[in-house]
């Protein structure tokens, strides 16, 4: 638990999210951003509530002990399978606009690390870049820039977002050394893994072949039908497959659809 005190009484306590605490969750992200922010589910309670008990994800509040009212919140979401083991996400960042300058973004990123530090090998954290004061919580905490999304997100205009990473446990002693990468992409894994605790190991390779440019080809929308295909391919029934994508295919086509995926 962490704590803010005045005159020796706790203002701020940040603690997991409850099932009490769910309307007043929306009504921060309602304070903060209106009904611009992308994440549609943030504004549904159920979904609230259901996150709250979830596995999935966990959600810290902000609570004003004098005031009796939660006035922050953040979340970790946790990303567990063949690809993407042990890395979680660190976002859903929103302080009630009176309760800002009182560190309370500090707070809660400091009880999301105390939270996950035994539990992640990777932690990512996806950050607005007109508002800096994220970014400078995570780099203070340990997290180095790893990229830049370029008006990823669509709030009252579209926005871009930094990207940043942090290691965690055993994770860089279990890192496969030397990867490869492609000519193109040499400026920025340089820039990125010149950054301590990495190390700029990697191989710039230029003779891979590039996709085949001949053939007829024919491109339409992915229908049920057409997963189990596709589902082989990615569990590596074949050889050097080459799928990539923000999601594992194995979520299921329709928890795919409902992410708002689509596939050609």
């Amino acid at each position: 638990m962490r704590l803010i005190r005045r005159n020796g009484r706790v203002v701020i306590r940040v603690r997991e999210a409850r099932e009490e605490d769910v309307g007043q969750i929306r009504e921060i992200f309602l304070a903060v951003y209106g009904t611009d922010y992308p994440h549609r589910e943030l504004y549904d309670e159920l979904w609230l509530k259901r996150s709250v008990f979830t596995d999935d994800a966990l959600i810290l509040v902000a609570e004003d002990t004098e005031a009796g009212r939660v006035v922050g919140t953040a979340s970790v979401l946790f990303d567990f399978g063949a690809h993407s083991d042990l890395v979680g996400e660190f976002g859903r960042l929103a302080v009630h606009p009176e309760y800002r300058r009182m560190q309370v973004g500090k707070l809660l990123m400091d009880k999301r690390l105390e939270a996950i530090k035994n539990r992640l090998h990777v932690g990512l954290v996806v950050a607005r870049t007109v508002h800096p004061y994220a970014q400078r919580i995570s780099l203070a905490q340990g997290f180095i820039a790893t990229g830049f999304l370029p008006l990823k997100h669509f709030f009252r205009h579209r926005e871009s977002f930094a990207l940043l990473a942090r290691y965690f446990g055993d994770a860089l002693a279990l890192r496969r050394n030397n990867p490869r990468i492609i000519p193109e992409a040499y400026a920025l894994a340089n820039l990125v893994m010149s950054q301590p605790p990495l190390t700029p190991d990697f191989i710039v390779d230029e003779d891979s072949a590039s996709y085949p440019s001949g053939g007829d080809y024919r491109l339409e929308q992915l229908q049920a039908e057409g997963y189990p295909a596709l589902l082989r391919i990615e569990r590596g029934r074949v050889r050097n497959r080459e799928i990539f994508g923000p999601m594992r295919l194995d979520y299921g086509f329709f928890k795919l659809q409902a992410r708002q995926t689509s596939g050609l």
